[in-house]
């Protein structure tokens, strides 16, 4: 996703903006009202990438440990929430081909 908002500081309105920002393009990318999991996996979603950025940012060993952690879980539920857009997608009925259409 290009054009993302990467948050240079870490108070409680960059947090606001960020999982604002990042609430939004989740709920495009689902292109409808979430389920009870789906908003539970973007809220997990937005805080394990604003928790990556923050520790990048402190810049400790420690704190480098624990983005690496961070980013190696997003990446595990960014493939699970892509893996259920393309399921849903596949078992969405496809719309009729204007000569199907025609035909009957």
């Amino acid at each position: 996703m290009g054009g993302r908002l990467v948050p240079r500081s870490f108070s409680d309105q960059a947090w606001h903006r960020f999982d604002q920002d990042r609430r939004r393009l989740y709920l495009d990318e689902l292109g409808g009202l979430p389920s009870h999991s789906q908003a539970t996996r973007i809220d997990a979603l937005i805080r394990l990438e604003w928790l990556a950025f923050k520790y990048e940012a402190q810049g400790t060993l420690q704190a480098d440990r624990e983005a690496r952690e961070h980013r190696r879980l997003l990446e595990r539920l960014r493939a699970d929430w892509e893996r259920a857009l393309a399921k849903a997608a596949a078992a969405a009925p496809a719309p009729p081909v204007l000569s199907e259409h025609l035909a009957r």
